[in-house]
């Protein structure tokens, strides 16, 4: 696995968020904070390594995302990066708003205890648990995560002057993600059994709540065998102690079997027996055993001191050193002398400049001076008139043959020119007729990438047209699905609490807050919804108190009078369409599954009467045949 290394990463940008500061760094990589580079807005970004870390948190990337509870840190986003890395980014709980604050201190459980001035309260220790276990029947029942990976370095706490009436939130990260066991490692008191062997159930996660809830009670994890919790603490109910013995039980059939059992201990800790602990007798030949080993391990081990001072244990411990024998002396010969033998055999090269012949020149002969000849005797007259006559018709030849030439070479530069300009000719002609042919190539290649433009942009109109239908189409399919899925998982928990239980009974009006009780609880008991409790008392957070009185009815609506003195608003107005015409206006967020759900028409029905077209805010469609 590659090693993690957090200084290549800092100032690196990761999807829209650029790292900045280390928080911390551990087996699994490293957790950052991070600016989104939009909206300025600070996040917590995990990197894991790439290995069994990444790999699980990709696993479980989109359904972490989906869950929504205010004990649970929301992740933002998520994605795969270099080198098999694998990001995810949370919301930064240091700076998470609470009540319209944000001047509270956020801290992992072991750090909030090391920082607690003395050991916590029954009923702090009872809120803490109530929220956690609260927030992990959300989680599994919400979305498909495994179960496990549950430490105090995953759980963070809230408290300041921002939180309700100053009381500590739990908010929970890492759900879903494997534990990891190294040598001496203190999150090992954390891990069940079956969770070291790789298939972690619902009991893993109580295993480690019960851990979770030794940690709290006595400020370190269990080790070993649970110590009798009186010896430690004299102000805590003795129930505890029966608690976290059935929780961390190593068999299954011994320990809770859901988080509604651990819940119902936690708020009936009174009623635990306390532990009856067996009285161990001692044993004193144990104990002379041990006494006799550790003697004859000793004895072994300074035998040699013990043989030497009292010779009678050589029997006992017989020496077992060789001594070695004298060395053998050897007969020294004497150095060889070896004979430098001589040989300077000095070749002299004799350097023997053969000399080469001097070339001779063929001889030639000299005319230079033929004007020194003297002729003898003068040629007769008559072959001197032959000869003059002779000349001259040679001359006049010599004319002729000239006058023709020049004649001849006239005619031939005529004939070149006019060679030289027909040739000109054509090749004007040849250049004009290609410059016209390659315009018109040109010309007509312009229009064909044109039209190929034209065609390309229609056909990438078309196709992101398609996508953007596609695009739309999935996401109405996955709403619907969504919902179709919430709902299934809504009816599956109705029927698991009412098997679980009991059927739910009638809500009544009031209903007053017991110790142990959270909106969440309440609401899936009476089959109601947290918003609905908050809207009916004016609540702006999930905290309660014990004795507070919550209306559980929403309360009676004004006189008609009044309502008809009011201006007609947007939804009267639709009301009234919708009841008229059988049309309604599409608002924000509309399905055909959410809008054949509202009107008792089947999704695919109401699409078909609107000729399967998209649906868009605003848009008037018809929701009765």
């Amino acid at each position: 696995m590659t090693k993690f290394d957090p200084k290549e990463w800092q100032g690196t940008i990761c999807g829209e968020y650029k790292l900045s500061m280390l928080l911390g760094q551990g087996r699994a990589g490293g957790v950052f904070i991070a600016e989104n580079v939009k909206t300025k807005e600070l996040a917590a970004l995990k990197i894991y390594s790439p290995g069994r870390y990444a790999e699980a948190a990709q696993a479980i990337a989109r359904e972490r995302e989906s869950l929504h509870h205010p004990s649970i840190v929301p992740q933002l986003a998520s994605g795969a990066i270099r080198d098999g890395y694998f990001y995810t980014v949370q919301e930064y709980a240091a700076y998470k708003q609470v009540g319209g604050r944000n001047d509270h201190d956020c801290l992992n459980l072991e750090e909030y205890l090391n920082q607690s001035p003395g050991f916590l309260e029954e009923d702090v220790i009872a809120d803490l648990l109530t929220q956690l276990t609260d927030a992990l029947t959300y989680a599994h029942s919400a979305a498909d995560l495994p179960y496990g990976g549950i430490n105090p370095h995953g759980i963070m706490i809230v408290e300041g002057s921002g939180t309700s009436a100053g009381r500590p939130l739990v908010r929970l990260t890492d759900i879903g993600l494997p534990a990891v066991r190294t040598p001496n490692d203190p999150d090992d008191a954390y891990i069940s059994p079956e969770e070291i062997q790789g298939s972690p159930t619902v009991q893993s996660d109580i295993f480690a709540m019960g851990a979770i809830c030794h940690l709290m009670l006595t400020g370190a994890p269990p080790q070993g065998e649970i110590a009798s919790l009186s010896t430690m603490r004299n102000d805590i109910a003795p129930g505890w102690e029966g608690l976290i013995f059935r929780s961390l039980s190593y068999s299954l059939s011994e320990r809770y079997a859901n988080y509604q059992e651990f819940l119902r201990a936690i708020t009936h800790v009174d009623d635990i027996p306390p532990v009856v602990r067996e009285e161990h007798s001692t044993n004193i030949w144990f104990y002379l055993s041990c006494l006799i080993c550790v003697l004859l391990v000793l004895g072994f081990a300074f035998k040699d001191q013990l043989r030497d001072r009292f010779p009678f244990l050589e029997k006992v411990f017989p020496s077992n050193i060789i001594k070695p024998l004298p060395p053998e002396t050897k007969k020294e010969e004497p150095p060889k002398q070896t004979k430098q033998t001589e040989a300077p055999a000095k070749a002299q090269a004799a350097e023997t400049t053969e000399q080469k012949p001097a070339e001779q020149k063929p001889k030639t002969e000299d005319f230079s001076d033929i004007g020194s000849l003297k002729i003898v005797s003068d040629p007769p007259k008559e072959e001197e008139k032959k000869s003059d006559d002779l000349l001259t018709t040679a001359d006049a030849a010599l004319s002729g043959m000239t006058k023709e030439k020049e004649e001849a070479e006239k005619a031939a530069k005529e004939a070149a020119e006019k060679i030289a300009a027909e040739k000109a000719a054509i090749e004007k002609a040849a250049a004009e007729k290609l410059a016209a042919e390659k315009a018109e190539a040109e010309k007509a290649a312009k229009e064909a990438a044109e039209k190929l433009a034209v065609e390309k942009a229609a056909a990438e109109k078309a196709a992101k047209e398609e996508a953007e239908k596609l695009a739309a189409q999935k996401a109405q399919v996955e709403q619907a699905a969504k919902e179709a899925a919430k709902e299934a998982v809504d009816k599956l928990a109705a029927k698991v609490d009412e098997a679980v239980l009991g059927k739910a009974e009638e809500a009544p009006a009031e209903y007053t807050v017991k110790k142990g009780d959270s909106l969440w609880a309440i609401a899936r008991n009476y089959k109601l919804k947290v918003e609905d409790i908050k809207k009916w008392n004016g609540m702006s957070d999930n905290s309660l108190k014990p004795g507070m009185v919550l209306k559980l009815k929403e309360p009676a609506e004004a006189a008609p009078e009044t309502k008809a003195a009011e201006p007609e608003t947007k939804e009267t107005s639709e009301s009234a369409e919708e009841s008229g015409d059988g049309t309604y206006t599409v608002q924000n967020g509309d399905t055909y599954y959410s809008l054949g759900k509202k009107f008792g028409i089947g999704a695919e029905k109401l699409k078909e009467i609107n000729d399967g077209q998209e649906l868009k805010a605003g848009q008037v469609i018809k929701v009765r045949e």
